[in-house]
């Protein structure tokens, strides 16, 4: 299992691409990621993960932004080390 941060670009600044948190985690968990938490309202998630691949787990969760809440943003996947 790794730990990884997921960098939501543009997401709650200045009024728009508005998720709230409880929401966002809960499409993060539905992915079947666990551990997650999201941090303030800034659009940034920690979680765990089975999967190796950050590109990949980066497209899910784009994927699940844009199905859930039609927004298409950036992503970026750091790994806890």
């Amino acid at each position: 299992m790794q730990r990884y941060i997921a960098l939501l670009r543009g997401i709650n600044v200045g009024g728009n691409n508005k998720i709230s948190m409880k929401e966002l985690k809960a499409g993060f968990e539905e992915l079947g990621f666990r551990d997650v938490v999201t941090y303030l309202n800034s659009g940034n998630v920690i979680f765990s993960s089975e999967d190796d691949d950050p590109q990949a787990l980066a497209e899910m969760i784009k994927a699940m932004i844009k199905r859930y809440f039609s927004f298409d943003i950036a992503i970026y996947i750091i790994r806890q080390t």
